[in-house]
């Protein structure tokens, strides 16, 4: 006598739903790449390893604070020392580093800056054809340079 009843199979009833289907990566509600990242917040492995310091970034902030065009430029810092020095900390944490150094910026100027502006989200290299304006380039090229350059000894004297 033959039987028309599917094998029980180890893996139960999804395994008979999926007839055998195996299913290697499972996304939800989002877009995966071939490396496993998030497209919106894939920032790629171009970063420093250097340790940069917050004396630092504050000195390449002044020396760029021309084109500082309100607290939302701050963010463009924030990104910068993200993508290109993998600054370990969150957007909070920077703005506060900000405060410590003498820079008068609102709690979460930087958070809402991201939230309105997705191509902040991204790494920085990818900003230009992802819509971003041109101050916005400007003061990123800009922070970069004076960032590479601006030296600062373990004082924290320049």
């Amino acid at each position: 006598m033959k039987t028309t009843d599917t094998p029980q199979h180890p893996h139960g009833g999804i395994y008979n739903y999926f007839q055998g289907a195996t299913i290697n990566n499972l996304v939800i509600n989002g877009n995966m790449n071939k490396n496993g990242t998030d497209n919106v917040n894939a920032h790629e492995n171009t970063a420093q390893q250097d340790n940069i310091r917050p004396e630092q970034i504050a000195q390449a902030i002044n020396l760029c604070k021309d084109m500082i065009w309100g607290n939302a430029a701050y963010s463009v810092a924030y990104c910068v020392c993200r993508d290109v020095y993998a600054l370990g900390t969150n957007a909070t944490a920077f703005e506060r580093m900000l405060r410590e150094q003498g820079f008068q910026l609102p709690e979460g100027t930087i958070n809402t800056s991201m939230s309105r502006n997705v191509y902040m989200r991204m790494n920085i290299d990818r900003w230009e054809e992802n819509g971003a304006m041109q101050r916005v380039l400007k003061l990123r090229d800009a922070l970069r340079e004076k960032m590479a350059d601006v030296t600062i000894d373990e004082t924290g004297i320049a």
